[in-house]
This record gives C-alpha cells, structure tokens and sequence, in this order.
C-alpha cells in the first residue's frame, strides 16, 4: 500500500508544480514551503512541525526549553497553515529559529525540504502521521520524535483500517510522548512496540505563570474604578446569555454582599452596546473600564488587550463560551494569572483543560444560574476556597521530560 501512497503523492507534486512554482517565485511563502523550496543559512539541529495556531503555542514551550539548556541547539519550526505561521513569526523568529511552511508529503518535497534544513532530529506536535516524511527520515537515519501525542477516536477509526501500513511507519519512530493513557492505548493498537511510547501529560499545561502582585492588582483596580478591598468576580470571554446570567447572579447578591464588585467583558468587543442595553434594562449602574470611575460595584469592558491583568486583580473569574453551546474559551487563562476559574458545561473545546482544572481544585463547573449564584454566595461566605496555581514544576513536567530526551539524542546525533 505504501509504493501506491509514494505513486500518487509523486504524481501529484509534478501535477501542482508549476502553478506552485509560479506563486513560490512571486514571493508566497506557502509554496515555497509546500515545494520544498526553503532557504536558511544553515542547518537547523531541530526540525519542530506544529500544524496551526494551537500547537504553534504548546511548542513554543519545548523550543524555549531546548534553547535554554543547550547554546548549541537551533530549530527549524515549520506549520501548515498561514495563521500557524503569523503566530509563529510573531512569537519565535530569531537567530536560532527559523520558520517555513510545512511541506506536501510527497517524495521529492520532503527530500528538498530534508536537504535544506538538515535536521539532526525532527520533531512532530500530535497527531501528524506523513508517511513519506518518516519513510525518508528513517532512510537518512534521521530520529522522529512525537510530543503531545494524541489520537481521537475518529482518528483511531480511520487509521485501523490500514493497521499494518501504521504499524510499519509508527515503530520507525523512536519515541512517543502521549498526553493521556487513552492516546497511548490506540496507538498501541495500531502496532505500536509498547517501549516506544510514554504518558508525560499535555505540554499546553507547561504555560508559564503571570506575575501576580499586590501592586500590579491595586494599579489594575484603580483604573477600573474596583475598590481595593472588593471581592472582584471578572467574567471573561462571555456569549449572548451568559452576561443575563452574570447579572441576574450581581442582582440576587449585591445587597447581600456590598464588597462583591464585577467586571465583564464579552468575548466580542463589538458587542458593547448590546451588554450595556442588558445592564440598563435591569437597571444595574455601572461604568465603562477606564473612565476612572470610584468604587463602581459593576463595570463593562469595552476594549481589548487587558484580560490577563484583570485576571491578575481578581478574586474568582468565570471564562465564557461555555454555559452556552459554544465549548469553551480558553479557561486555563485566570489559572495562568493566579486565579481560580468557574466555567459552564459546553466544553468540547477544553475538556482537558477542565479536567485538569477540577482534578487540583483550581475552579468549578457552574451548570446554570442558580448554581453559579449558590457557589458566589459559599465563596464570599468562605465556605469554598480554591487552590490557585503558584508554580511550575519543570523538572517534572511534560515539555523538560520530552526535552530533556531530545537533547540526549542530539548528543549522539
């Protein structure tokens, strides 16, 4: 089966050759990569693969652990899509790492792109399975290394179709670092040699931790207009419904609770005016963040770029997205920044994020209204207190046990 997959991707690369060609010599940077077409000034020791935005962030991780334990070590990053690759511009480019597009799995596309980056290793965020990129690196001797592996059940659907074709390619790797004990089980079903793979736990948990200080939360406080001594509830990232819901919660406890103080802000700054028809319909005071109001008891945010500072001020935060059917935005966020979290039961988009969220007591799930109100009122009575998270055990973590593996192999390489 696989001389048949190398026919076809072998014709297809001379089939989008030239009007490739034409768009890689008129500067597009996409195809130069999909062609093989990559210049650098010389060999990367590391090829590092991360298809879009969402690995682009979990490997910047791994790349900064590799360039702080070794000088010697550089890193050819390469994604398949143009947003992978802007966050990748924007977050990683130097001296030691260069960038490209990720190559059409095809014979002679790999070849070029192998003989211009010169990897003494290469290493694959996921679920990324190329079948000529490994057949050629296996030719070369060339080590694959796969971090966060993972594989859905779909996935695992798909690829057990042609088990023994994935049984070949997976055991040219020489190791896997597997996110669950779920992921690590389908691989081994597909043939994996069970010596190849380990469980280290997801990298995206590897963020580093926001400075949280008393004077940074104080300064955040003042220009919100939030008294310094108010219990502050920020709701981030909210949808249509849920900010109903955050206000009916401030109008139920507000008498009850004079230092509890809120600040919202609707994942869509666009919808300003619609949040503040809400809050004067329900005839709740409140002022816009920095219109250096004083000890304002709810406050609307109406511009972006200052979430995590107020995820730094707060108390207990509510990430949106999730108490409608959306699946979540990004709940880890106020646990980067010190915070505990709340978060609604839509969370197909961050359901490993939750779990590790409620395993360590960062945070709760709230169901409806009237458990978000209930849970508000135990916390300001102080009948539940969270865990927040204080540190980073690198040593330990996912991200230094994959690198510290890699930079072992490159020793020898």
């Amino acid at each position: 089966m696989f001389w048949l997959y190398r026919l076809i991707t072998g014709a297809l690369y001379w089939i989008v050759y030239p009007v490739g060609r034409r768009r890689a010599d008129r500067g597009d940077l996409l195809w130069k990569g999909r062609l093989g077409l990559v210049s650098r000034p010389g060999p990367s020791r590391v090829w590092l693969h991360a298809a879009s935005v969402g690995e682009v962030g979990v490997c910047g991780h791994l790349i900064n652990f590799l360039l702080k334990e070794s000088a010697s070590v550089s890193v050819h990053l390469t994604t398949m899509t143009r947003t992978g690759f802007s966050a990748a511009l924007k977050r990683y480019h130097s001296e030691r790492v260069s960038l490209s597009y990720f190559p059409l799995d095809c014979p002679a596309a790999v070849r070029k792109t192998l003989d211009a980056i010169g990897p003494d290793l290469i290493v694959i965020t996921e679920t990324e399975i190329w079948p000529n990129l490994i057949h050629e690196a296996s030719r070369r001797d060339i080590p694959l290394v796969q971090v966060n592996g993972r594989m859905t059940g779909k996935a695992f659907d798909r690829y057990r179709r042609i088990r023994g074709l994935m049984k070949s390619l997976l055991n040219r790797y020489d190791r896997f670092f597997f996110k669950t004990e779920d992921d690590a089980a389908r691989y081994h079903a597909l043939g994996l040699d069970q010596s190849l793979g380990i469980v280290v736990g997801d990298m995206k948990f590897d963020a580093p931790l926001l400075e949280r200080s008393d004077k940074r939360s104080r300064e955040t406080r003042r220009r919100a207009g939030i008294a310094g001594d108010a219990f502050l509830f920020v709701a981030g990232s909210t949808r249509p419904g849920e900010e109903a819901v955050i206000t009916n919660a401030f109008r139920e406890l507000a008498f009850e609770y004079k230092k509890l103080s809120i600040v919202i802000a609707p994942r869509h700054i666009e919808r300003a005016g619609e949040v503040k028809s809400l809050l004067d319909d329900k005839a709740i005071d409140f002022a816009l963040y920095g219109d250096n109001p004083n000890h304002e008891r709810f406050v609307l945010v109406d511009r972006l770029g200052i979430l995590n500072d107020l995820y730094r001020a707060a108390d207990l935060a509510f990430v949106g997205g999730s108490l409608v059917d959306i699946g979540g935005h990004n709940i880890l966020e106020p646990v980067w920044a010190g915070c505990p979290v709340l978060f609604g039961p839509s969370l197909f988009n961050v359901r490993e994020a939750a779990d590790y969220i409620l395993e360590r007591n960062y945070g709760a799930m709230v169901r409806s209204e009237e458990e978000l109100v209930s849970l508000l009122r135990n916390v300001l009575a102080g009948d539940i207190i969270y865990a927040t998270k204080q540190s980073r055990d690198l040593d330990k973590s996912p991200t230094a046990i994959a690198g510290t593996h890699i930079l072992e192999k490159l020793k020898h390489a």
